[in-house]
């Protein structure tokens, strides 16, 4: 643990805020025409959403991020450029190039494995002792660990505001992490992450101008598992350094699991996600979003707790969490948790899942100013349904 830092240090951690804050949310407003008109998520009957809208606005998120990132390097802190440029640089491309073309998903998912071997061999090889079959055993856990969150990240990125909120927190939590244990490398990034979620938010909640698509969702959820796995082999107790991502791994793992005990395919398209069955209870997104990420918080809050009543204790608190996260939607609704209206409306949000302030618009003049445009002025709308058919369901 480190003690307080000197001012200097507080002007360093504001400028990479403040870096990444500012450049994701310029940058949407500069790429949000292009995306409208290039790049449109069309709904379908297991989306969240009503109208056509611009996706790709991760875009933005990964230039926040990376110029934060610098930022802090140019401030003389240490950076995680294995993370940086394998996240932020190749699975951001794999996202952007998912969201403009669409990539199959067993290409979709050799790439990811590759990225995360590789991640996990220079993380493990740089942070570790291990030599042998205990190397080569750890570093394809890692691969299938950051492969995986990064595959559950995206799932999970299906309403307003979600991943943008939880990436904010993750990233704060790994900015404290970083801090508390002195791995300055985590803190930089966790702390250009946290800015760069916080500067997409206005874009994503409560009005969903734009989506972050799987550019973003690929690139912070590789991120934040590349982090967790710093962390941990940096000396981090393993609840802490997984504190944040707790939710949205026990959310898909739990969601999967459920599918293959009920003898459904578990890669079919589906909307059975705890945060699904809740808005299509009548919760508004940002009711579930904010429920979202405060339980990322208590998370953290539980990780702090385990430090000091230790691993047996701090495990038992973090498994009635998990619980009580899990059995929300049975609780709230009953048995009719996660039935959607016949009518395609969701009791509680409106088009872009905020609270319903404006009535329905007629069919004749949609809201989204990208379901007003027409198809041969608009390349993305005339292509985005065959698209979606071929790429996996958010």
């Amino acid at each position: 643990m480190r003690s307080k830092g000197s001012e200097a240090f507080g002007v360093k951690i504001a400028a990479i805020v403040l870096a990444a804050g500012l450049a994701s949310a310029g940058l949407q407003g500069v790429l949000l025409p292009l995306l409208r008109r290039y790049v449109v998520d069309v709904p379908n009957d297991r989306s969240s959403h009503r109208f056509p809208t611009a996706r790709g606005g991760g875009l933005g998120v990964v230039g926040g991020i990376w110029l934060g990132t610098v930022a802090g390097w140019m401030a003389g802190l240490p950076v995680a450029w294995s993370i940086a440029l394998l996240a932020l640089g190749l699975a951001a491309a794999l996202g952007l190039t998912d969201d403009v073309r669409s990539v199959r998903a067993m290409i979709r998912l050799i790439v990811q494995l590759s990225l995360g071997s590789a991640l996990a061999l220079l993380v493990l090889g740089s942070e570790t002792d291990l030599r042998g079959l205990a190397f080569a055993l750890a570093v394809f856990v890692g691969a299938i660990w950051i492969a995986g969150f990064t595959n559950a990240f995206n799932f999970m990125d299906g309403i307003n505001g979600i991943s943008a909120l939880n990436a904010l927190v993750a990233g704060g939590w790994y900015a404290y992490v970083g801090w508390y244990w002195d791995v300055n490398q985590v803190m930089t990034l966790g702390l250009a992450i946290a800015g760069a979620a916080a500067g997409f938010l206005p874009w994503n909640l409560p009005r969903a101008r734009v989506f972050m698509g799987d550019v973003g969702a690929y690139a912070v959820g590789m991120s934040l598992a590349g982090l967790a796995m710093w962390s941990a082999t940096a000396g981090v107790p393993l609840w802490s350094a997984f504190a944040p991502l707790v939710i949205y791994t026990i959310d898909t793992g739990w969601t999967l699991a459920r599918r293959v005990m009920r003898g459904r395919p578990w890669r079919e398209a589906h909307r059975e996600h705890v945060y699904q069955r809740l808005v299509d209870g009548g919760w508004s997104h940002t009711k579930v979003a904010v429920l979202s990420a405060v339980a990322a918080l208590a998370s953290c809050a539980i990780a702090t707790v385990a430090n000091d009543v230790g691993v047996i204790i701090g495990s038992l608190l973090l498994a009635i969490g998990a619980a009580c996260y899990l059995l929300l939607p049975q609780a709230i609704h009953g048995g009719d948790a996660g039935v959607r209206q016949r009518s395609g409306s969701w009791p509680g949000s409106d088009a872009f899942g905020g609270p319903d302030s404006r009535p329905p618009a007629p069919p004749t003049q949609p809201r989204s100013p990208v379901a007003a445009t027409p198809s041969r002025s608009n390349p993305a709308i005339a292509t985005a349904t065959a698209m979606r058919r071929r790429s996996a369901p958010r």
